[in-house]
Parts: structure tokens; sequence; C-alpha cells
């Protein structure tokens, strides 16, 4: 009630406005999402219970609050939460967006939450709205699923979290995984070579820590795996003319496979080659040559 006079009192009171959900969201004794469940969509029985109305009641004082705390990135970050609780990914995503920016600059990846990023992509992916559009030319009508969310989602990494944050491989194969759903093969191969990149080929570690290199090996194959998979349909996505006007991609997947374990190996020949797994990645080198 206290709260809720201030607000009263003064709207422009951001910080009585982020107290206030605070409140609303402590008022929820119970959690009904069960563990485990990475579903974003609100449980339909939720809607009109108590948790259900304090969590938008806690959505709107911070949508609210934040009118006047623009650069809160604590606020914001609540906000992204609460948005994601109660089905508003469209919000969430602006939300992370707006975390990002105020805190990459300071504290580089760790300003990027990468679960609520991974749920996010993971309920566009659910979605059956690609497959629908290819029948019907419409436009997205939701901006909380399917095209719509992806289409934020997509600015998102493009305007926001790679010009800052670029050397994180989990968000490189966020990227990936988003762009595997909208069948953009080369920019899904570009985006798994990244977080290859970042996994591999910057780690200076590989030439003389043990474990280092076996998980850099098991990198080496998931990435040579991407290269079987992804390759043939980024070659047909780039031959039909798909991607014009982008820079041409260098050599077939088959050669970028090969070169990719050819460089690994001689990188950490004289280290490891005594290694059991060293005898897996010439088994594996063998196989390359007949592809």
């Amino acid at each position: 009630d206290a709260f809720s006079r201030c607000v009263v009192l003064d709207e422009e009171d951001a910080e009585s406005w982020n107290n206030l959900a605070s409140v609303y969201l402590r008022l929820n004794s119970r959690n009904h999402r069960r563990e485990g469940d990475d579903d974003l969509r609100p449980d339909q029985s939720d809607r009109n219970d108590a948790v259900w109305n304090n969590k938008r009641l806690a959505f709107r004082a911070l949508q609210q609050g934040l009118k006047n705390s623009y650069s809160n990135w604590r606020m914001w970050s609540n906000y992204m939460v609460v948005s994601v609780d109660v089905g508003e990914l469209a919000e969430a995503c602006r939300a992370l967006g707006r975390v990002v920016e105020e805190r990459s600059e300071k504290d580089g990846k760790e300003s990027v939450d990468i679960e609520v990023l991974e749920r996010l992509i993971s309920a566009v992916a659910r979605s059956s709205d690609l497959d629908e559009s290819a029948e019907k030319d419409t436009r997205p009508s939701n901006p909380n699923e399917g095209l719509g969310l992806y289409a934020r989602l997509d600015d998102l990494f493009a305007q926001i979290i790679l010009p800052r944050v670029a050397d994180d491989s989990r968000i490189w194969k966020a990227r990936a995984q988003l762009l595997t759903w909208r069948k953009r093969w080369g920019d899904a191969l570009e985006a798994y070579n990244a977080a290859y990149r970042c996994d591999v080929v910057t780690n200076t570690q590989l030439e003389v820590d043990l474990e280092s290199w076996k998980e850099a090996v098991v990198h080496v194959e998931e990435y040579i795996d991407v290269l079987r998979n992804f390759g043939p349909r980024a070659a047909t996505e780039q031959s039909s003319g798909d991607d014009q006007g982008k820079k041409k991609r260098g050599g077939t997947w088959q050669f970028q496979a090969r070169s990719v374990l050819r460089t690994f190996m001689g990188r950490t020949r004289d280290a490891f080659e005594d290694e059991p797994e060293w005898k897996h990645l010439e088994g594996v080198e063998e196989e390359l040559k007949y592809l």
C-alpha cells in the first residue's frame, strides 16, 4: 500500500514503481513453472489466478517505471525476466537489448543473459510460422512467436549484441540456431565458424593444457559435423542466387573441413601426438580424404 500511494502521488518515481513490482512478485507464494520447462508461453490455466495477475501487475509497474529510468539496467533486467514469465517475449527481447547497451562496455559478455536469449530462440524454433509463410505470403501477426519474434531477435543480434560482444561461442551458436530456423544456411554456417574461432582458434591454452586440448578436440569434431550438414545446403543456397550481393564464401565445405583439422593437428602435434584422442583425429582425417 505504501508504494502504491507513492506512485499515486508521483507517477514519475521510477524507484517506487520498481519496489511495487517487487511487492507483487513476493505475493506469489508458489511457482507455477515446472522445473526444467523452458516453454516461455504462459500456461493458460494461470491467466485468471492470483499468481498470473500479480505477475501482470509487476510487468505493468516496471513498464511504467522505465519511462522515467531508461538507463537503469537493473530495472530493465527485472523487466526482462518478468516479461518472459508473462509471455511478453518481444518486450523481453527489447529489455535484453537495453541491458546489453547499458552494461556491455564495462562487463562484456556478462551483459548478455544467455539463458534468456536461448529460451527466446527456442520459442521461435517451436513455431510453424516459417512453413505457413511459404504457403501464404502474409506478414507475421504475433510479435511474441515465430517470424514476428525472429525479426526482433535478428535485429538484437545484428544491431546490439554482436557489435558489442563478439567473443563468446555460446552467443554465436545461439545466433546460428536462429538462422538455421530461418533456413539461412550460409549465414548459420558463418555463425558456427565464429563460434569455432572463439572456442579453438583464439584459445591460447591448447598447446600447453591437456584438458583444454581435449575440449578443443570435441569442438573440432562438432564443427566438422556442422560443415558436413550445412555445407551442401549453403552451397545450394549460394548457387541458387539467394545470396546475391554477399561476398562469395571461399572453398568447398570438404576443403574447409580438411583445412580445419589439418591446422588444428599441426598446431598441437608436438604437445599431444601421443594422446589417445590423436588416433581418433587421424581417423577423421582419413575419412575426410574420401569426401
